[in-house]
């Protein structure tokens, strides 16, 4: 048994979650709510701090961890805007809930914060370069170098999603043919609806839809998920080449789609890459249904978290729970 916990904030646009877990990343407790962020910012973080009151009754917390989508600068813990959250703009995350909690507080990108998730108690536990690949509602990556999450100037994850991946193809980020409208989940009914719109753009088919079709052998769907694998399978070739990574894990679409998709990722990248993909593993989310959960966790436990000064400001400085 343990004496310490720590913390995590899961914020996302449609629902948000506190959750209370211990340093080997097991859920001891959550408590999960609707996010409704049209109420912006302020709403927000005291439906977290009233979550957080009551969790802290019952257990000893000692460090806390956010996981937020971005933009935002992971060095200060300042959100600088994500889409779906309105009204989150150039808001001092750490520093507010430094204050109000007395406690250390690392806020983190969240495809960063799932890569960091992996590493510690996933399916990349022990690797030590790699990237995680969301393929979810959006499409971003979050990096592990050396065994620490990456960010660059300001303080800023990596974005892939706006890279313009292919000279024509669906419209995503502003950009035709983006990695985001290849890429992600959402980006299928784009995907249907641009290589088949006479069959699809009256109505554009769910992810469901796409899967039970390509499993009945439609061939427009199987061509569809190639067309996505495929694209997957490019991004993964370009950060192996470049990152010389040992691993990419993939969230979202492996799940949902399974291994005959997730192959089809692998044999891309051995096709592209130069070296055939033979250094870098492509698999799955380990951790599953329980990734964003423990993703909030694993920013609290990466040992980057600040000590607190006796009027609630951050010190520099790592924190003393480091792993």
């Amino acid at each position: 048994m343990t004496n310490q916990f720590y913390l995590g904030w899961d914020i996302g646009g449609t629902k948000s979650a506190a959750i209370v877990g211990t340093p080997g990343g097991q859920i001891v407790a959550r408590i999960p709510w609707p996010s409704q962020a049209q109420r912006g910012p302020e709403a927000m973080i005291a439906d977290f701090l009233n979550a957080a009151s009551k969790l802290r009754q019952d257990y000893l917390i000692t460090a806390v961890g956010v996981a937020v989508g971005g933009p935002l600068n992971g060095d200060q813990g300042i959100v600088l805007g994500p889409p779906n959250l309105p009204g989150w703009d150039n808001i001092p995350l750490r520093q507010r809930l430094t204050h109000a909690l007395k406690l250390p507080v690392q806020v983190a990108h969240d495809a960063a914060a799932c890569a960091l998730a992996e590493h510690l108690w996933g399916a990349a536990r022990g690797v030590n370069h790699l990237a995680y690949l969301t393929c979810g509602t959006g499409f971003g990556a979050g990096l592990i170098l050396g065994g620490k999450v990456y960010l660059g100037a300001g303080g800023l994850n990596p974005e892939i999603g706006h890279l313009q991946l292919r000279p024509d193809g669906p419209v995503a980020f502003g950009v035709r043919g983006s990695a985001e409208a290849y890429c992600s989940a959402q980006a299928l009914a784009g995907l249907a609806c641009w290589l088949h719109p006479n069959r699809f753009a009256h109505q554009p088919p769910t992810p469901a839809d796409i899967a039970a079709l390509a499993a009945a052998a439609d061939p427009d769907a199987v061509q569809i998920l190639l067309t996505s694998a495929q694209a997957v399978g490019d991004i993964c070739a370009l950060l192996s080449d470049l990152l010389r990574l040992e691993m990419i894990v993939i969230g979202s679409l492996a799940a949902y789609l399974g291994n005959p998709w997730l192959n089809q990722v692998r044999s891309r990248l051995a096709e592209k890459s130069l070296d055939g993909g033979y250094l870098c593993r492509v698999v799955p989310a380990g951790l599953a249904d329980r990734l964003q959960d423990c993703s909030a966790l694993a920013v609290a436990a990466s040992g980057q978290a600040h000590d607190v000064n006796p009027d609630g400001t951050s010190c520099a400085g790592p924190g003393p729970h480091q792993e």
